[in-house]
Formats: C-alpha cells, structure tokens, sequence
C-alpha cells in the first residue's frame, strides 16, 4: 500500500529527468556566457592592436573557442542521453510515463513497469513480456 507522501513525491525516474535537463541547460547558458566573453574580448581589445597584445587576445580567443565547443558538447551528451532515456520511459501496455523499476543487473537494461508489470528493453523496441 502506497502512502501519502509516496503519492505526492515524483517518480524517480522523473526526477533524474528533471535533474539531467537542469544541468544540460546549465552547460549551455556557460556555453552562451563563454560566447558572450568571446564577442566582448574582439569588440573592446580589436583586433587591430599590434604585439604582444595581439598575440595575448589571439590566445585568449582560442582558449575561449575551444571552452565554447567544450561546453556545447557536454550539454549535447546530457540532453541527449536524457532524451533518448525519455522516449523509452513509457510504457506500451499501459502508457504509463516514467514509473518503473530497473531490472538490476542486466544487460541491455530492461525495465518493468510498476503498474501493469510490463517488461521491455530500455532504448529497444522489443518487448520481454509474453
């Protein structure tokens, strides 16, 4: 028998979603605020200053690109993974998102349905169940 408070606390799975989207978006707003330091270095140094501080703001500009195609690529991988997890999270049975438990130790990683105890295969599309 479910209590109260397990009625209102999210599912796990949902919560790890939410929690995988947070911290994707937090990689692309510093992609975005990366971004924004690049812009700002070319338009207050220029870059038709001479020297040394040109080769200074050369150097700080490849290291604020490489940070940039940095940032994007770790929030691509966690929006990514995330979403693809998303989309095998519902059950086909009873179209139930996001409430079911891991089937510990197998591999490929199945899972089963708390509701209508359906099995199916994580990123498959095959299902286990007779």
């Amino acid at each position: 028998m479910k209590t109260e408070s397990s009625l209102t606390q999210k599912p796990r799975f949902i919560r790890w979603h939410e929690q995988q989207l947070y911290q994707s978006f937090a990689w692309l707003i510093s992609c975005l605020l990366a971004g924004f330091l690049f812009v700002s270095i070319i338009e207050f140094v220029g870059l038709q200053s001479s020297g040394l501080l040109l080769i200074g703001t050369l150097v700080a500009l490849y290291l604020i690109g490489i940070a940039i195609i940095e940032l994007f690529r770790r929030f691509w991988i966690r929006f990514a993974y995330a979403q693809a997890c998303a989309s095998a999270a519902t059950c086909k049975t009873c179209s139930t998102y996001g409430q079911f438990e891991v089937i510990p130790g197998t591999r490929p990683i199945y899972a089963r349905c708390q509701k209508c105890d359906h099995q199916w295969v994580i990123g498959g599309d095959h299902d286990v169940s007779q």
